[in-house]
């Protein structure tokens, strides 16, 4: 599949005025026609669509500017993977631990604390 286009562009401005899906035969003084995929068509068309002010048109230096980028992005080196070390086994500290166990204690005193006293009958009687 053939992802060329041609883009025509001004002379005197470099604004970008139209594409063709094949090279124009007839070559004008007032054009010329650039090659680009449809990729940078749709994105030269999504600025003038989405950022750039109503009336204004993309030019030779914006798709100069996107393929800049495009071949910054594609030669940057990607992060390095790496692993993370596994986390050695922690215990509590004592004075935690230890803590725990008064809590825990606590806890058993004060249920018990919550029941009344009965009294038990005598033996013997």
């Amino acid at each position: 599949m053939n992802d060329a286009i041609y883009l025509e562009v001004d002379r005197s401005n470099n604004a970008i005025l139209s594409y063709f899906s094949e090279l124009p035969a007839v070559q004008s003084s007032k054009v010329d026609y650039v090659q680009a995929t449809t990729a940078e068509l749709a994105y030269l068309n999504g600025l003038e669509e989405a950022v750039l002010p109503p009336g204004t048109v993309t030019t030779l230096d914006d798709l100069q500017a996107h393929r800049t980028r495009v071949q910054d992005a594609q030669n940057a080196k990607p992060a390095a993977l790496f692993k993370a070390a596994p986390a050695a086994h922690q215990q509590p500290a004592k004075a935690t631990h230890e803590a725990k166990k008064a809590d825990s204690s606590l806890k058993i005193t004060k249920f018990k604390n919550g029941f009344k006293p009965v009294q038990s009958p005598m033996k013997g009687n």
